[in-house]
């Protein structure tokens, strides 16, 4: 899965934002401000794999009752707070989300992740907003 995420990791490192005329053909991209997810066109009802550039984390904590999620670190350091459990997690470590477990996550991070099976938003449940402290402006974004 990483390697059609290459071209955006490499951007990530290199300091180069991620936009609706870079991200790549087959690639559909949401900001959110806080992070970027990518998804590609390709994906399947049965299986979803994503790309994340968290800038400072997720924007809210839920769940999804249907899907695994399995994130894997590929840059930067953070954390997982999954029922109310925090994990850290560096470069090269790996998070599997079983269905129906609350979640969110923190920090700077290049992230890659598969759902199975795939995103079907009447399964995904909001729980509460996480706000964050932080002029996206100083860091060069634009918060959305």
């Amino acid at each position: 899965m990483e390697e059609k995420f290459l071209k955006l990791i490499n951007m990530c490192k290199t300091g180069i934002d991620i936009t609706n005329e870079n991200v790549g053909e087959g690639m559909f991209l949401v900001d959110r401000g806080t992070f970027q997810l990518v998804i590609p066109s390709d994906n399947t009802d049965s299986h979803g794999d994503f790309f994340v550039y968290s800038i400072k984390g997720h924007d809210c904590y839920s769940y999804n009752s249907e899907s695994t999620h399995v994130y894997h670190i590929i840059d930067g350091t953070g954390k997982f707070i999954i029922d109310d459990e925090t994990v850290e997690v560096n470069p090269g470590d790996t998070i599997t989300i079983e269905p129906n477990k609350v979640f969110t996550y923190e920090g700077n991070m290049i992230i890659t992740f598969e759902m199975t099976p795939n995103f079907k938003e009447e399964n995904d449940h909001f729980v509460k907003q996480v706000d964050y402290d932080v002029d996206l402006k100083k860091q060069g974004r634009k918060a959305k």
